[in-house]
């Protein structure tokens, strides 16, 4: 029942988020609706993460890795702030420092990851499987990454070709976005190797956080080719978006818990 407790709420507030979405549909307040729940949903993992963080002590590696994860949403939220119209009167390039945080939060988010899904051998411990295993899964993660996450750094490369330097941003973003969801294979590698338990609990739902923001990006490339409707895509889009920042939030609140009974029971 312990994975109820951290895979309910996530699940709970997407199922919500979908019957606000169909009951405020058509209504001026479904728009003020999606915003409100987006900026909670990116706080709410932000928040989360640092929990995680600030668990532990200074110079501790586990704390600059959840650091540098929650940090991804703080540069998102900030590069939300600056959709407020009062920005786009004061003089200076907003659309490059909203595309240079976009930036920011997906460089932040990679190497965040990429600590995270190292702490087994921070740890010491073994990774299970046969080196070939390994090397399959992980290749097929990049595989099925590039499938998704591919088109829009092929687009935004065109975009740049045009002569627009924001498509620069949107590139750098996507492979961003391929490099982070890449990570998906070593973070299930390190839940396995911690041999499943509390310990292990926090990766697991950092896992799903992960295949969350992939089924995010799936969406957003992919629905469209089969011809579904942008109200469709828009709803989906959301559903995924909503799992992978609540997720976020309950991995770090898990590692949190844990660390905190970990200094009241030490041994």
């Amino acid at each position: 029942m312990i994975w109820l407790r951290w895979v309910g709420a996530p699940l709970l507030w997407a199922a919500l988020l979908v019957l606000g979405d169909l009951w405020l549909y058509g209504t001026p307040a479904h728009p003020v609706f999606l915003r409100v729940e987006i900026e909670l949903a990116k706080t709410l993992s932000a928040a989360g993460m640092l929990a995680a963080a600030f668990s532990f002590g200074r110079g501790e590696y586990l704390r600059r890795a959840w650091l540098l994860s929650a940090l991804c949403m703080v540069f998102l939220l900030l590069r939300d702030i600056m959709l407020i119209p009062w920005f786009e009167t004061i003089p200076l390039s907003i659309d490059v420092i909203r595309g240079m945080l976009v930036v920011l939060a997906n460089a932040s988010l990679v190497w965040g990851t990429f600590l995270l899904s190292r702490a087994w051998k921070v740890a010491g411990l073994k990774l299970p499987g046969t080196p070939i295993r390994r090397h399959l899964v992980f290749g097929a993660a990049v595989i099925w990454t590039l499938l998704i996450a591919g088109p829009a750094i092929v687009s935004n490369f065109q975009t740049l070709l045009r002569g627009d330097p924001e498509g620069l941003v949107g590139m750098a973003s996507s492979i961003g976005d391929v490099a982070a969801l890449i990570l998906i294979a070593p973070l299930l590698f390190t839940a396995l190797a911690l041999r499943g338990g509390s310990l292990s609990l926090p990766w697991w739902l950092l896992t799903a956080s992960m295949v969350g923001w992939l089924f995010y990006d799936a969406t957003l490339e992919l629905l469209p080719y089969c011809n579904a409707s942008a109200r469709s895509v828009k709803l989906t889009s959301e559903f995924f978006r909503a799992l992978g920042c609540l997720l976020g939030m309950s991995a770090g609140l898990a590692q949190a818990s844990i660390r905190r009974a970990a200094i009241r029971h030490p041994g």
